[in-house]
């Protein structure tokens, strides 16, 4: 109930990427996605933004990672080709869906997609960490030159990843409440991504939303969120596992992603 009277938030960060990024390689491992076998994916409140999550950063112009992460990752691993690759993005943000709007419109006129990636090395991040931002974006576009660092930060860096528009173009922004909404398609997801959004959620709507999200996934797809979920014996979708990513040794300083079959 932390966050009950909060409100939804748009921020956002990179590093429950790179748990994710671990998952997909577990999953992959034991045998539950094989090669080229991720087609459809849904990625539930990607966020939005201009004021990094963890830290407050806001030298660079708003920005969406979530997205262009899990396509990175997912293409790293082998499991996807950009080749009929299809990202669908849930959200009930209109801020958020107008901007991945213009982002695709961009991409129509063959404009690409800019992420900045600042790093503090204070931070003190493990080399897995480390590793996962230093190649960020291999697989869907490529490194430039980053926009100034203020002064004042001291030795912070920053990495600017430019992604392909052909990218760009595999997403579809949905205007989506999931705890009272599901899509009117038959979707039959392979992967549906849901990180720090149903914290929000008691355990009420939190249910809700895992009866929607169920009914958008194929047999055999997963849920991978950092929440740990009730699970309803009238639901199809269980927990299989878990993968805890460690991000730095400072306290509590890492992420639970627990996987859910359907």
């Amino acid at each position: 109930r932390l966050y009950r009277a909060r409100g939804l938030s748009l921020d956002t960060t990179l590093s429950p990427n790179f748990a994710i990024e671990e998952s997909i390689k577990a999953l992959k491992a034991k045998g539950l996605f094989t090669a080229d076998s991720v087609k459809r994916v849904a990625i539930i409140g990607p966020g939005l933004d201009f004021t990094d999550k963890a830290a407050g950063y806001d030298f660079y112009p708003e920005q969406t990672i979530q997205p262009f992460a899990v396509i990175d990752s997912l293409m790293r691993a082998g499991l996807s080709k950009a080749d009929g690759l299809q990202v669908t993005i849930f959200d009930l943000s209109p801020r958020v869906l107008e901007h991945l709007k213009t982002a695709r419109q961009k991409a129509a006129r063959g404009i690409g997609y800019t992420v900045q990636l600042p790093y503090d090395p204070g931070a003190k991040w493990t080399s897995q960490w480390l590793s996962y931002w230093q190649n960020f974006g291999d697989q869907i576009g490529k490194a430039s030159m980053p926009v100034d660092v203020p002064a004042g930060l001291g030795e912070m860096k920053s990495r600017v990843v430019k992604i392909h528009p052909a990218i760009v173009k595999l997403i579809s922004p949905v205007d989506l409440n999931i705890v009272l909404q599901r899509s009117t398609q038959s979707e039959n997801f392979d992967l549906i991504v849901a990180t720090n959004i149903l914290v929000y959620y008691d355990v009420f709507e939190q249910s809700l939303a895992l009866s929607n999200i169920e009914s958008m996934l194929r047999v055999g797809g997963v849920l991978l969120s950092n929440n740990a979920l009730l699970e309803l014996p009238v639901l199809k979708m269980k927990s299989v596992g878990y993968q805890t990513t460690v991000y730095s040794d400072r306290a509590d300083d890492g992420d639970h992603i627990v996987w859910y079959l359907r």
